[in-house]
């Protein structure tokens, strides 16, 4: 969510409260929002991203993930998420479907 939050360069004011938001519904620790306000002042790092997904299912989910963070899709930010599903090795179809089931336009 928050390396989709960067995809463009910045987190903007409506992305950070998105974030917030989310924060919020989860029984986080001190430490572990802390660590998550780390990775906000961090520059994206898609390989760690990448790096994350250990099976098809969690691929899907970083991009789902990714996707609903993403108010409004600049080049920057469909760039990404291109990218994303390429190096997630995510089936086109799937990608689709992704998009239909989270409300988002199909990607281009």
């Amino acid at each position: 969510m928050i390396a989709a939050a960067k995809a463009d360069g910045k987190i903007d004011a409506a992305e950070k409260e998105r974030i917030f938001a989310r924060l919020n519904t989860l029984d986080l620790s001190a430490e572990d929002k802390a660590f998550v306000f780390d990775e906000l002042a961090a520059p994206l790092d898609l390989n760690a991203v990448v790096a994350g997904a250990s099976t098809p299912e969690i691929a899907a989910e970083i991009y789902a993930a990714s996707l609903v963070a993403i108010e409004s899709e600049t080049p920057a930010e469909k760039a990404y998420l291109n990218m994303l599903a390429v190096r997630l090795d995510l089936e086109p179809g799937l990608v689709t479907e992704i998009h239909k089931m989270a409300g988002a336009a199909a990607p281009a």
